[in-house]
């Protein structure tokens, strides 16, 4: 994924005439990070931060009270299934500034 990423961002780059500073990162083998910078007009000043992951945990089925593969809404507003309380605002979030 993190390629991918890399290859839509690679004109907003600031090598190619774009505002964003973008490095990868890898911490562990494998799993790589990115980490974009948008400078601002003041570099004294951080106007924010945005933190976020895309990766998410194994799912045994065994192991659910629910079916992981599958949404369940329960209450109404009660979500149930693998990802569901994951980083998913922050990535919607993020592609909106794109």
């Amino acid at each position: 994924v993190a390629g991918h990423v890399l290859n839509v961002l690679e004109p907003y780059k600031q090598e190619n005439g774009g505002p964003l500073i973008i490095k990868e990162l890898e911490y562990i083998e494998d799993r790589p990070n990115i980490k974009i910078t948008y400078p601002g007009t003041d570099p004294e000043k951080c106007t924010g931060l945005i933190g976020s992951h895309l990766d998410v945990v194994p799912a045994n089925p065994e192991n659910w009270q629910r079916d992981p593969f599958a949404l369940s809404v329960e209450d109404g507003d009660k979500l149930y299934g693998r990802g569901t309380t994951d980083c998913l605002g922050h990535i919607g979030m993020i592609t909106l500034f794109f």
